[in-house]
């Protein structure tokens, strides 16, 4: 017990005597030499068993939680008036809590946390590397990192193979393992295991080569330790290559000319296309589109704009003066038919736009450009859409606008 809360507990003592005269009748002598006894009791008695204990396990969660106080614990607070017994006189007050709360004069803020960087390859082995994996579980400031996969391993093979060494309680945490090859690089690091201790700013404290325990490293930086700790075990060569470098390899070894080439060939092998029969006899047939207002339409502000009953042709609000041509653009008889009939078109004030229901896989790219320069014209792919709306049964065929209709046409090839 300290100097200051023996003397508050004496003072105590002595305001109690005070209190107990004024309470009732006089005390006899044995009452008085009592609370002397007690003072002095109090001014020169060792520090209790309980106390010693209190601090010894207040070091001890002080190492565990990284806490530094910021200056040496206060005493324990002074007996207070209600910590008074019974008739019986005096009681001592009960051990104080094992974790006060810290008052404004006795507080305690806690150090930048440590992490620990584990820098591990596989090379280490499935065994080593199960232990490790458990090692680390459910400690968050403890991460294990990998340089980088195998040359020429994709990164999904790489998850597979460390997803199988993991721990495989449904109750036990899964640790920290990440994929970086910037721990390895300042200074260099080409052997594992390797430990590094970093502080909250990720500025390095220490590192050590050869072991594997992260408790060991955190006694040692918590004793002082700094910089390199050398190597304390054994070790194996890092067997991984750079993570960049090696994905800087493999774009540097990729053929770009040639997977666009593939692409683009590959496109005709995927692209839907339209296979319809090849007309025989000519054929004209008429696509009715006035459209009939069911309910009227109004403005917003009630200006009504189309009565029910009321039919508006679209062709008359605006003039279709395009011919849209569908063929069989893999037929050359079809191409050449069509592509006279558009430049015809074009002569008499119609703008042609060409659509090829079929195309020649084989020739790819080539015969489709060979079609457009045989047109003079682009040339587009005859979707399902416009199929269905302007119901094309047979190629060729041509669409156009006559007499508020469209006009479907088709005619037999020439040649």
């Amino acid at each position: 017990m300290s100097c200051g809360n023996a003397r508050h507990l004496a003072w105590f003592v002595m305001g109690l005597g005070g209190w107990v005269l004024a309470a009732g009748p006089l005390p006899d002598a044995t009452l008085r030499d009592q609370a002397v006894e007690l003072q002095n009791a109090a001014l020169t008695a060792p520090r209790p068993a309980w106390l010693e204990a209190q601090q010894a396990r207040q070091a001890h969660w002080q190492r565990e939680l990284q806490v530094a106080p910021l200056r040496p614990q206060t005493p324990a607070p002074a007996i207070q008036p209600s910590d008074v017994g019974g008739p019986d006189g005096l009681r001592l007050p009960p051990p104080p809590d094992p974790s006060p709360a810290p008052s404004p004069t006795d507080a305690t803020v806690p150090t930048p946390t440590i992490v620990v960087t584990l820098l591990v390859s596989r090379a280490l082995g499935e065994a080593a590397l199960r232990d490790l994996f458990a090692l680390a579980a459910g400690r968050p400031n403890v991460r294990l990192v990998f340089r980088g996969v195998a040359e020429n391993e994709s990164l999904t093979d790489f998850l597979r193979g460390i997803h199988r060494l993991l721990p495989r309680d449904a109750d036990t945490a899964l640790p920290n393992i990440e994929l970086d090859p910037r721990p390895f690089l300042t200074p260099a690091v080409d052997l594992a295991p390797t430990l590094i201790a970093t502080n909250a700013h990720g500025e390095e404290l220490a590192r050590v080569t050869g072991l594997d325990r992260p408790d060991w490293l955190l006694e040692r930086v918590r004793q002082g330790a700094r910089g390199d700790l050398g190597v304390r075990g054994p070790a194996v060569a890092i067997d991984e290559p750079d993570l960049i470098e090696e994905l800087q390899r493999r774009v540097a070894n990729v053929d770009w000319q040639a997977k666009r080439d593939a692409a683009l060939a590959r496109y005709w092998e995927r692209t839907a296309l339209i296979a319809l029969p090849t007309a025989t006899v000519p054929r004209e047939r008429r696509l009715e589109i006035t459209v009939t207002a069911t309910a009227p339409v109004e403005l917003p502000d009630g200006t009504r704009l189309v009565e029910a009953g009321a039919q508006v042709n679209p062709l008359d609000v605006m003039p279709f003066r395009q011919r849209l041509f569908i063929f069989d653009a893999s037929d050359p008889r079809q191409v050449a038919s069509v592509a006279r009939r558009g430049q015809a078109s074009r002569a008499e004030g119609q703008l042609p736009l060409y659509l090829a229901s079929q195309l020649d896989r084989d020739a790819g790219w080539a015969g489709f450009r060979a079609v457009q320069e045989t047109l003079g014209e682009p040339l587009y792919r005859f979707t399902p859409e416009v199929q269905s709306r302007f119901r094309i049964e047979r190629v060729p065929a041509v669409v156009e606008a006559g007499e508020g209709t469209l006009v479907v046409r088709e005619w037999p090839p020439e040649g």
